[in-house]
């Protein structure tokens, strides 16, 4: 806020471009900027959208340490692997209606790539570990014995992961996974994919392995 002086046109009131001009109770001249006019509400298009959007960065978020490197090369140089991740998210395994949008875990990829796809694999629930079983399918779509498996188990109640990343060859194709920090009824959920053992920017598509809850 500015005080004018009186000049060759004196004060002024009302408003003059970006400008207010007005009195005091001292009969000072005052000038001062408009305000912005700050938007207050919301088309409900935008607003689903805002949703769908949290929704698919808050999911993504807690992975992200996954991600730089399982959507690197799909990614490229189009965006982030995170934000690469989320737009996947956002365009295949967003359901529901209005307001009640939710994610469809089994649709959601947390990596993405050319190495032969794991459909056979499982993952079970028991004394606090979760066992991920798979079959090695040698020979088929560049897939080879000593690809690494990633194995995550993701909390989605207290966003927490935990993971074996590398640890164990597709040839053993069994592994156990310590959880992350759980408690009772948190649900669980699943994930397996594999990185080339020889092509460390080649991965496979993620695969929702199972689900469980903690009793």
């Amino acid at each position: 806020m500015g005080k004018l002086n009186m000049g060759i046109l004196g004060g002024f009131s009302g408003t003059v471009g970006t400008v207010i001009g007005s009195s005091n109770k001292k009969g000072d001249d005052i000038i001062r900027a408009k305000s912005k006019r700050v938007r207050t509400s919301f088309t409900e298009g935008q607003v689903n959208q805002q949703t769908k959007f949290a929704l698919a960065t808050g999911f993504m978020q807690p992975l992200n340490f996954v991600l730089k490197n399982s959507f690197k090369a799909v990614a490229a140089d189009e965006m982030t692997p995170y934000n690469y991740a989320c737009k996947l998210a956002l365009k295949e395994a967003i359901v529901g209606d209005a307001p009640d949008f939710e994610l469809d875990y089994s649709k959601v990829l947390i990596s993405k790539g050319q190495l032969g796809r794991e459909t056979a694999s499982g993952a079970t629930l028991a004394a606090g570990k979760v066992t991920f079983t798979w079959v090695d399918d040698t020979g088929i779509t560049q897939v080879k014995a000593d690809d690494k498996a990633m194995l995550i188990v993701y909390n989605v109640d207290k966003g927490e992961v935990s993971s074996s990343l590398g640890v164990v060859k597709r040839s053993a194709e069994t592994a156990i996974v310590s959880l992350p920090y759980v408690e009772s009824g948190d649900e669980l959920l699943f994930y397996i994919f594999f990185q080339s053992g020889t092509d460390a920017t080649l991965f496979s598509t993620s695969n929702l392995a199972g689900t469980a809850v903690v009793a």
